[in-house]
């Protein structure tokens, strides 16, 4: 499997250089050179095995065995995954249902609601949120390609990515792999502020910056485009000072790494919705929407790639706060990025500019590189775009949002408390 970029299809690499890169070097983002199509027997097949399993099964497909053999990708989703990395196995989907209601009639009528309402639990991992999953199995490969070439990770963070890529660096615990994050003043979560800053690893330093979320995105995409044939550290010892090259990698969700790896708790909550409903997997006449909070788009841009390869999707609908660029486009057709950031209660996903609209235009328009390029060097040039109405139609078919403001939020967490005796996750 070769890898090419979104914005130019005679850019070409192979799998260890797209994902030890982060960006193209035209400025677009890696992608698989063809998506692999799921048939109905492999989903089938999937739906036996536990979550390790599937994600070796399903990185297979998207990675050489010439640059990472079977036995040595073995080792890194078992590292990822290994016991005590998560608690109450990986991904936990129950269904919601009501249970506090001493009205019958009230009861009955909120359990017919909920019927086929499932919560995909993600935050299991060490640093309790969904970054965990696909940080962990990125950081991994990546120390499985630091082996010969030192490797700097380089991270921007409003609070999960930071302490999953921190945590998931110390656990690797190689001294050729070390990492670098950034976070912006007083804008994450006193507790992803701790769990950043209290870590203690020769292989992590940790840095403020003023300013908004998205604002260290440019700097660190300037430095992986100026570093690929220039960076080297020093090495002193007793007897001389020499100098080898370092390799500097961007793992924010630009990485193709990160869309790859969240793809498989798609998979993985599909197979067990159908199995709880009683539905046999990949019938395609049952489809599901899946709801995500989305920032940067990462994760909702792996369960559209899951969708194109053919796993039976109907809707991903991106929940976001105040900072509301995904559910503006989806309305108006209109990428426009706000003058500021406002600060919520859900810092993680305080983002003005997400990057992976790119890869989700890119699927959507049938992997136009052309059209693509020409969107983003709009988008690069004046931080807007303006769909029309044909794509913005399209984009509708595909996508649905839901602009939410802290207030409504903390509501619709005290519903579930007490009607459903269900404690969310506010992201």
């Amino acid at each position: 499997m070769k890898y090419k970029s979104t914005r130019n299809a005679q850019v070409i690499t192979s799998f260890e250089n797209a994902i030890c890169s982060g960006y193209a070097p035209d400025g677009g983002l890696f992608v698989p050179q063809t998506l692999p199509s799921l048939s109905s027997f492999q989903i089938k097949e999937w739906s036996l095995l536990s979550f390790p399993e599937l994600s070796y099964e399903v990185l297979r497909l998207f990675i050489a065995t010439e640059e990472i053999t079977n036995a040595d990708l073995r080792v890194i989703v078992n590292k990822a995954f290994g016991e005590g990395s998560f608690v109450d196995g990986v991904v936990n989907v129950r269904r919601v249902s009501s249970s506090n209601d001493n009205d019958n009639e009230k009861k009955k009528e909120k359990a017919n609601r909920n019927e086929n309402v499932f919560v995909s639990e993600l935050f299991g991992g060490p640093t309790f949120c969904f970054k965990d999953i696909g940080m962990r199995l990125v950081v991994n490969i990546l120390s499985h390609f630091s082996s010969s070439t030192p490797t700097t990770l380089l991270v921007a963070t409003t609070g999960d990515t930071g302490p999953a890529a921190v945590r998931a660096v110390s656990d690797a615990q190689n001294p050729n792999l070390s990492i670098l994050v950034h976070y912006p003043k007083g804008q994450i979560s006193d507790f992803q502020r701790k769990q950043l800053t209290t870590v203690c690893s020769d292989s992590v330093e940790v840095v403020t910056f003023e300013g908004g979320g998205d604002d260290m995105d440019l700097p660190i995409k300037n430095i992986l485009a100026s570093s690929s044939s220039s960076s080297f550290e020093v090495v002193e010892s007793k007897k001389k000072t020499t100098s080898r090259r370092r390799r500097l990698c961007g793992v924010n969700s630009y990485n193709i790494g990160r869309p790859l790896a969240q793809m498989i708790h798609f998979i993985w909550t599909y197979l067990r919705v159908v199995e709880q409903i009683g539905v046999e997997p990949s019938n395609p006449d049952i489809t599901i929407d899946i709801v995500i909070p989305t920032g940067a788009m990462g994760n909702i841009a792996g369960g559209y790639m899951a969708k194109q390869m053919g796993l039976p999707i109907n809707y991903l609908c991106a929940g976001v706060n105040v900072n509301d660029i995904t559910h503006r486009v989806l309305e108006t057709g209109k990428f426009y990025r706000s003058n500021e950031m406002i600060k919520t209660m859900s810092d993680a996903i305080n983002v003005q500019m997400p990057y992976n609209f790119e890869r989700l235009l890119f699927y959507l328009t049938g992997q136009n590189h052309g059209l693509v390029n020409g969107w983003m060097k709009t988008v690069d040039s004046t931080n807007k775009l303006d769909l029309d109405k044909t794509w913005h139609e399209k984009l509708r078919q595909e996508f649905r949002s839901a602009r939410i403001t802290d207030e409504e939020m903390c509501n619709a967490m005290k519903r579930a408390r007490d009607e459903l005796s269900f404690f969310a996750d506010p992201h």
